[in-house]
């Protein structure tokens, strides 16, 4: 019993956590603001971990995603692979839009963090290689299945890729000129089929 109240009050911090840093950034989020949105006290706060641990923690939650270990996402990309063609981009721009819902804000306080943060760069470093390698391996299966044209070499549209899926573009699109989650899907198949299936 005891043990479960823990663990629900660790998720009400976490929870609190991953709010305030997508809204209010790395800096500004505060111990004592975690305490206060989780209904808990600072010392049972710092019990949960430290403050970029917290940070870690609520970004691998809502993106869905391990910063250590095998590709990012790749179950649900393993998935999205054994799609046919003309199913798996459109599932794969749904997919990768709900992941940024979750997440855009975290991602950008994680690179906050990381800059002045040794767990915290360790952590974002993760990210960026797991991110790289899910793109590198969507390449390949575009590859496989027929559908890259020209001569771009594999690193140049994994790279491509990248930045396109990237939480910029989305933060740019979405958040801050307000396209709605179609018209943003719609825009990463466009530009994935442009620019890395058919880049010439």
């Amino acid at each position: 019993m005891r043990e479960a109240a823990l663990v629900a009050t660790h998720g009400r911090i976490v929870d609190a956590a991953a709010e305030l840093f997508a809204t209010e950034g790395y800096r500004s989020t505060t111990l004592a603001a975690i305490a206060a949105r989780a209904g808990v006290s600072v010392p049972r706060v710092n019990l949960s971990g430290s403050k970029p641990a917290l940070l870690v923690e609520a970004y691998q939650r809502r993106a869905g995603t391990m910063t250590e270990g095998p590709v990012s996402g790749s179950t649900e990309l393993q998935e999205l692979m054994a799609l046919p063609p003309a199913e798996a981009l459109p599932a794969y721009a749904a997919w990768l839009s709900g992941v940024h819902e979750q997440s855009v804000g975290l991602w950008f306080s994680l690179r906050e963090a990381a800059a002045t943060d040794p767990e915290a760069a360790t952590a974002f470093e993760a990210v960026e290689r797991s991110n790289d390698e899910a793109c590198a391996a969507a390449v390949a299966w575009a590859d496989s299945q027929g559908l890259l044209t020209g001569d771009a070499s594999a690193e140049e549209r994994a790279a491509t890729w990248s930045h396109l899926a990237g939480a910029e573009p989305y933060r740019h699109l979405v958040v801050e000129r307000g396209w709605s989650a179609d018209r943003y899907q719609q825009w990463v198949r466009r530009a994935i089929e442009r620019l890395v299936f058919d880049p010439a």
